[in-house]
């Protein structure tokens, strides 16, 4: 199995007051753009890191928040928690999660398991990727506890508030600030985690003074994918789940979680499949009964139909743009018109489809490319007389292959999700 192991990111900031918070998501922002390429220099983000820090915190304030955390001991049930450090300063970010002015710093603590472990624990440790294969047992739990400053008078300090217990263990990944909704300005907080199976990842969402979790598992048979899909500003969570079906193949579920303002519910599921398999049979219905006008009103998304109306592009040009003949040896590349033109009846053959074939391209669509085997039942095509041969049962074709491309909908949900590619 390859995994993925995504780089620390540690955003920081100090300012408390209400007006500076959308300049300090700015700044926390640059500087995980520049602690996430995988080209970075450490010294340059040391650099930036330090200059960042200088520009929100005084160096006091800074000493009095590393102090805080420093050798801060948490205890839930029978397990003791210790801050994870990078370099002797802890792992956080910061967040106004409810866009309120309520500023808090999330600080990484990791469940104390080792005798080495005493007043913090190394971010190292935790990011070993041999910790994806100890058993349960030994498996360290995290949490993130939430700091508060205040500011009274002259009087300056942090306030441990409260525990977040996450729920993914495995080898500590990244620590981020996510945006859940553009137009409310609400974020969470993303703790990433390596395990045996893929990639884990604990969202925390903070409404009305509670937290909730919402955790993502990203393995082989199941995974979420996160895009505002109905473009309403709020993020959304798909979750693609693979099921074995007897007799049929292997089925993806799609479900739909919205977030309520709160949390984020299931409201739609779909067959990618089943469904895929409605659409080439549909589509072959109307290729073979030659309603080529319907065909491709039917199976080219909207705006590209609108838009090849108004080029005035030919219908014959469009069938051209999808279905491409493929050169083969001893073969002419018969035009797709030129097979539905002849008065033979035809038959178009997709590939039988048993599991889900989508995958993103290097376009942003989540499509696959196939061969589509087009078949005349009788007597077949002439070939010009250049083309023709000494065996007369050469001189007809009654088939070609053709090589289209088939691409999904970034919002799945929709009534048409599947398209024919137009080049």
């Amino acid at each position: 199995m390859i995994f993925l192991f995504i780089p620390l990111v540690i955003s920081c900031t100090t300012s408390p007051s209400s007006e500076n918070k959308r300049a300090v998501s700015t700044e926390a922002n640059s500087l995980a753009s520049a602690e996430d390429s995988p080209s970075r220099d450490s010294s340059k983000s040391d650099k930036i890191l330090k200059m960042f820090l200088e520009s929100s915190f005084s160096n006091k304030e800074m000493e009095l928040f590393y102090n805080s955390v420093s050798g801060k001991k948490i205890i839930s049930g029978s397990k003791k928690y210790l801050p994870v450090t990078d370099n002797r300063k802890p792992v956080f970010v910061v967040c106004d999660c409810s866009n309120d002015g309520d500023v808090d710093f999330f600080v990484l603590f990791a469940e104390s398991i080792s005798e080495n472990d005493v007043s913090d624990i190394s971010i190292d440790s935790v990011r070993d990727l041999r910790n994806i294969y100890m058993e349960e047992i030994y498996l360290r739990q995290f949490l993130l506890a939430v700091y508060k400053y205040h500011e009274i008078g002259e009087e300056k300090k942090f306030i441990h508030k409260q525990n977040i217990v996450l729920e993914d263990k495995g080898a500590f990944s990244s620590l981020k600030e996510i945006e859940i909704d553009r137009k409310n300005k609400i974020f969470g907080i993303s703790a990433n985690f390596v395990t045996s199976t893929g990639i884990h990842e604990d969202i925390v969402i903070k409404r009305k003074g509670s937290y909730s979790i919402n955790s993502i598992k990203n393995t082989l048979s199941d995974s979420t994918r996160k895009d505002d899909i109905d473009d309403d500003g709020v993020i959304d969570l798909l979750r693609y789940e693979k099921i074995f079906v007897d007799g049929f193949g292997v089925e993806t579920f799609i479900t739909w979680y919205k977030f309520n303002g709160e949390k984020f519910l299931p409201v739609k599921t779909i067959n990618i499949v089943k469904d895929l398999r409605s659409f080439l049979n549909e589509s072959k219905l109307y290729l073979e009964s030659k309603r080529i006008d319907l065909f491709i009103r039917k199976t080219v998304p909207p705006p590209v139909f609108k838009k090849l109306n108004l080029a005035k592009i030919s219908s014959e040009k469009i069938m051209q743009r999808i279905f491409y003949p493929v050169k083969r040896e001893s073969s002419y590349m018969i035009d797709i018109n030129t097979m539905l033109s002849s008065s033979e009846d035809i038959s178009f053959i997709f590939p039988e489809i048993f599991e889900n074939p989508f995958r993103m391209d290097n376009d942003g669509l989540f499509s696959f490319t196939t061969y589509v085997r087009v078949l005349l039942r009788n007597e077949g095509i002439a070939l010009s007389s250049d083309e023709e041969s000494e065996d007369p049962d050469n001189n007809l074709v009654n088939e070609e292959i053709y090589f289209v491309k088939i691409y999904m909908s970034n919002n799945p949900f929709e009534e048409n999700r599947f398209f024919f590619f137009v080049n």
